[in-house]
């Protein structure tokens, strides 16, 4: 088992049996016009037949998990008629099926689906569990999926099993003292909320945003992500009225380029306390927020068990080191850039959640043209229009520090006349 795959496995204890679809992940991948629907099934069934992790499942019952790695047999991608052409009626596809939890115990950790419209094919649909597969792994099946359509080969993967046995010759106790020594300074209530109620989420996307971002990150030669945490963490402490939050980073864990190609899911939670002090100067508060974050993701793999042990060992008895109540997630690129009258353009943009379980707080950002900055929350942490309140103090913080004018974060102004929330 690798560090990422026991991470993800001890995670959905936390969220029970009840709500283990939140793990299914949905990817729509457009088919080149002209590709037959038998072509698009075979290119998948090739890569499930490339991957180990797409044809694992998992025992559950013991105190260490177990996995099997099955032989390759032809499995089924069913094709799907869609009522429109539209990348949209695709999403609502993947959406339907995620909606079913995958049973990793019995069944392969994967759906798939063909969509066509009026006979042309037009997408492949995957729902894959995230066991299987983090966003880098998806990123690395679209572009072996495109390789495949246009005639190429895949070539030798490295394997799940490889990195597992990478890691065992290599413990990383280095990171186990680190977050032993560092568990103390977390903040209790940002742990595990125990809220139950709606989620929704709360969307904007700003070009303003992004070049404020980038001017930020290019003077203080820190990265993109690090400074919209920074003003993530402002927005919310004044929106709460505290002056510390606990997010749990999602550390990527593909810096050794050995990994970068690896279809598995590499991704853990790197947690990092923020203390916003209103006297410090703007810029030195995005510097500080960014050596905390560095930090973080250099100890962001690591063994979830071993962790546990050693902090019962120091005194300090955990029942679930992978349950926070507040989640940070830089997505990297946009999947599309939002039409010109999108309501995330010029407004919010809402989106419904099934959820009930796990962070009662996501704040999750992804780049293109302009920025798109997401907050998830449930109806008991940030009620009403909360979320998009927040969203749009974000923006502004970016936009307001970039300009340069204030001596302290108290003089930072978080109100947003550009917006319409």
């Amino acid at each position: 088992m690798t560090y990422g795959q026991l991470s993800v496995l001890r995670s959905l204890e936390t969220h029970g049996p009840g709500h283990r679809s939140v793990a299914n992940l949905i990817s729509v991948w457009e088919v080149p016009f002209g590709v037959g629907a038998a072509q698009v099934m075979d290119a998948w069934l090739q890569l499930v037949a490339a991957h180990e992790s797409l044809r694992t499942t998992y025992d559950l019952s013991g105190p260490a998990p177990a996995q099997t790695v099955h032989p390759y047999r032809p499995s089924r991608v069913a094709a799907v008629e869609l009522a429109e052409d539209s990348f949209a009626a695709a999403l609502r596809l993947g959406a339907e099926a995620a909606a079913e939890p995958i049973d990793i115990e019995t069944e392969l950790p994967w759906r798939a689906f063909v969509t066509t419209y009026q006979g042309d094919v037009l997408h492949l649909v995957t729902v894959i569990h995230h066991v299987a597969a983090d966003n880098g792994a998806l990123r690395v099946l679209e572009e072996q999926l495109g390789r495949l359509l246009e005639g190429g080969t895949l070539g030798p993967v490295v394997q799940p099993l490889e990195m597992a046995q990478a890691q065992q010759e290599e413990p990383g106790t280095r990171s186990i003292r680190h977050w032993t020594e560092a568990w103390g300074q977390l903040v209790p209530a940002d742990r595990d909320p125990g809220d139950a109620s709606e989620r929704r989420r709360a969307s904007l996307y700003s070009l303003e945003g992004l070049a404020a971002a980038q001017e930020l990150s290019d003077r203080l030669k820190i990265s993109v992500q690090s400074v919209v945490l920074g003003v993530g963490a402002l927005a919310l402490s004044r929106l709460k009225r505290t002056e510390q939050v606990t997010f749990a980073l999602m550390a990527a864990n593909r810096l050794d380029a050995r990994w970068v190609p690896l279809v598995s899911s590499l991704n853990q939670f790197a947690p990092v306390t923020i203390t916003v002090d209103e006297e410090a100067a703007p810029l030195e508060y995005l510097r500080a927020c960014y050596v905390q974050c560095m930090t973080a993701y250099v100890n962001g793999c690591y063994d979830v068990d071993a962790l546990k042990e050693s902090l019962r060992q120091a005194g300090r008895p955990e029942s679930d080191p992978t349950a926070f109540g507040k989640h940070y997630n830089f997505l990297g690129d946009v999947d599309a850039e939002p039409a010109a009258g999108s309501a995330l353009r010029t407004g919010i943009e809402w989106r419904p959640s099934t959820q009930r379980s796990g962070p009662n707080f996501h704040l999750a950002v992804a780049t293109g043209k302009g920025i798109l900055i997401g907050v998830g929350a449930s109806r008991d942490y940030l009620e009403g229009n909360l979320p998009a309140v927040l969203a749009a103090s974000i923006e502004a913080g970016l936009i307001n520090i970039s300009k340069g004018s204030e001596s302290s974060l108290a003089d930072v102004s978080l109100d947003n006349p550009w917006r319409v929330v």
